[in-house]
């Protein structure tokens, strides 16, 4: 192969890739993640925006500026991305060299060749009505590329989607040219589209002049049309028309007709047939240019300079829209509710420094915290930069208030106590600035753990945050712990493995000791409870429900508490299962409420001692895990109404 460039940057793509997979071997806090720079995730997620408001989980401006970029790139040059970049083509092309040494792959006959595209179309239809409808990249459950990467081992993928497809390109690579691209591929879809622009142009246009007019067209139309407009396009006339300008030019009083630029060309072009080379396929990778023997016979734009257009294209784009990213952000959701179109005083607070909210998942829980809160009627949430911006009546609620609504309290122990160790521990009231979200929290678990005589802490909402800090007087004191809350670093060693921390928290003068506290009282402070409510929970009248009541040490251990919501997901298989809550009761107990006309004890204690966790990964798809917890849910029957416990908040 002559043109090593092309060749270069397929090799460098396919090399980061395998760097990412291998890094988690060598660098154990390293998290892989293969859809950093996926472009038609970035798109699709642009619909799930435009539709809904909300970007997809884990996609950024990264991924949106990149595809933006390989559009603007399609519309200006050619499809570079498919030559140059898309990992799935670059092995497919390979593949099919293998399979032409085999002497096994053929062209696809033409009869069967124009339908077939069709399917492509097809597909990129139902990727981005699913994404765009439920901010969830449906493109994740078949993309070949992404089952390989993580060896089919991921939530995303639906692995009967997802195996056919990966069959399918390996196997359809080898016995027929790129047959992933050409039939299959959403993205080259895509590409296809805006390869003739003016198509997707017009109908672009008329979308926007009907509901100028009032027409309310969904942007589900406008994709669908723009959809049709590019099958039509392809499967009438297989061409480019206006744009791209560059295309590959054939000088017939130079050519010598020897047809080496045919043989060359990996989409199978007849390019001695054409004089301007406009067919759909082509992507300008320029192996046709590289190959042919004869000077000035083959070029880009009539112009033997341009040979290296298209891959200085490729890295200027990548450069510009990666450039673009850095600056750029979009509300992952941007979400209004109540009557937020009638308060003529709307305020915003704004809150930087959210580090849980990181994606659309976690964006969304903080809204859904937020929707209860009388006086909130919307909030801004921006996951790169981790910013929120809350939409607030002065008239009902306080800006302190609006700020304590986004706080979310914290207990943490940071080492566990042996029984009859210590009578009592002192308390230290510390005002902690930097200290807000969960992410804090476990910085601030983390640094504490380092001091051998602090044993827990709390927060509670301030200016700065409150923490109370539970420690033993005789192995550490407030000014000890503030220098420990005050160190710049720590190093962490995790089940990831080594982590180097940065730390920014500054410990207020107006700190304070605040006595001791029992060891008993402790434990009860000290505990963090946990309940789930499922199964159409407020259905149900309280008093007519039944309570299996037993005692689970394993609800004190912190690093337990992250399979909760396994368990609790495990149990909702059971439709009579309505509730799971632990509590402290002189020791942590476990309650499971139950509709005994549904379920019985029996049965829930069968699913509790399970080896397996059945986990819903979604309505219809679940996952089996082991089971962490040994419970003995050896307990008592209570009626709900009756349950031994403190009922205040049940």
């Amino acid at each position: 192969m002559k043109n090593k460039v092309r060749l270069s940057i397929q090799i460098i793509i396919l090399g980061l890739i395998a760097y990412v997979a291998i890094r988690p071997l060598f660098d154990s806090s390293y998290l892989a993640d293969f859809e950093s720079y996926c472009p038609f995730g970035g798109l699709a997620s642009l619909g799930s925006k435009l539709n809904q408001g909300t970007m997809s989980c884990n996609m950024s401006e990264v991924q949106l500026l990149l595809g933006i970029g390989l559009i603007v790139g399609v519309i200006l040059v050619g499809k570079l991305f498919c030559g140059y970049i898309c990992p799935i083509g670059s092995v497919t092309e390979w593949l099919g060299k293998l399979g032409e040494k085999l002497r096994v792959r053929i062209d696809m006959p033409s009869l069967i060749d124009r339908p077939l595209r069709l399917l492509k179309y097809g597909i990129l239809f139902a990727a981005l009505y699913y994404t765009m409808t439920s901010s969830e990249l449906f493109c994740k459950e078949f993309d070949p590329y992404f089952a390989s990467v993580y060896l089919f081992d991921n939530t995303d993928i639906t692995l009967y989607f997802a195996i056919p497809a990966f069959a399918l390109t390996v196997l359809g690579a080898i016995f027929f040219r790129l047959f992933w691209c050409k039939y299959l591929c959403p993205l080259g879809a895509l590409s296809n589209i805006f390869l003739n622009v003016a198509g997707a142009g017009a109908v672009i246009l008329i979308f926007v002049i009907a509901n100028l007019l009032g027409a309310q067209l969904s942007y589900v139309w406008l994709v669908l049309g723009i959809i049709i407009v590019g099958a039509v396009t392809e499967l009438g006339f297989m061409r480019s028309f206006l744009l791209p300008a560059p295309k590959i030019t054939r000088d017939t009083s130079f050519c010598s007709d020897c047809g080496i630029c045919d043989s060359k060309c990996p989409q199978g072009i007849k390019i001695s047939e054409f004089e301007k080379v406009n067919h759909i396929d082509c992507n300008l990778c320029s192996d046709c240019v590289f190959e042919c023997p004869t000077s000035n016979s083959l070029t880009i734009g009539s112009k033997e300079k341009y040979k290296y257009l298209a891959p200085a294209a490729v890295v200027l784009l990548i450069a510009l829209s990666l450039g673009a990213a850095s600056d750029f952000e979009l509300a992952t959701i941007s979400e209004k509710w109540g009557d937020y179109e009638n308060v003529n005083t709307m305020q915003v607070y704004e809150q930087s420094g959210i580090k849980n909210v990181k994606c659309y998942g976690s964006a969304m829980s903080l809204k859904n915290n937020l929707v209860n809160v009388d006086g909130i009627y919307g909030i801004d949430a921006f996951a790169k930069s981790h910013t929120v911006k809350i939409f607030y009546d002065p008239a009902e609620i306080s800006e302190t208030k609006v700020k304590a609504s986004i706080f979310t309290p914290i207990k943490m122990e940071t080492r566990k106590m042996k029984e009859g160790e210590l009578a009592e521990l002192s308390v230290w009231e510390a005002h902690v600035y930097g200290l807000f979200d969960l992410i804090d929290f476990n910085n601030m678990f983390y640094t504490l753990r380092e001091d051998e005589g602090v044993y827990g802490f709390e927060t509670h909402f301030g200016e700065p945050v409150i923490a109370n800090i539970f420690y033993d007087p005789v192995k550490t004191n407030p000014m000890t712990i503030k220098n420990q809350i005050e160190k710049k670093k720590i190093t962490v060693k995790k089940q990831t493995g080594t982590e180097t921390i940065e730390l920014n928290f500054k410990v207020d003068k107006n700190s304070k000791e605040s006595g001791t506290i029992n060891i008993a009282d402790y434990r009860q402070r000290i505990f963090r409870t946990y309940d789930r409510k499922f199964n159409k929970y407020k259905e149900y009248d309280f008093n007519r429900l039944s309570v299996l009541v037993f005692p689970m040490p394993e609800a004190g251990v912190p690093a337990l508490r992250r399979y909760f919501g396994s368990l609790t997901s495990h149990l909702s298989a059971d439709d009579g299962i309505v509730r799971f809550s632990t509590r402290y009761n002189e020791m942590p107990m476990a309650y499971v409420f139950f509709d005994p006309n549904q379920t019985d004890a029996e049965k829930i204690k069968t699913a509790l001692v399970k080896e397996k966790l059945t986990v819903f990964i979604s309505e219809t798809e679940t996952k089996d895990i082991d089971n962490p917890f040994k419970i003995n849910p050896k307990g008592e029957i209570y009626p709900a109404g009756e349950i031994p416990i403190d009922k205040e908040n049940l």
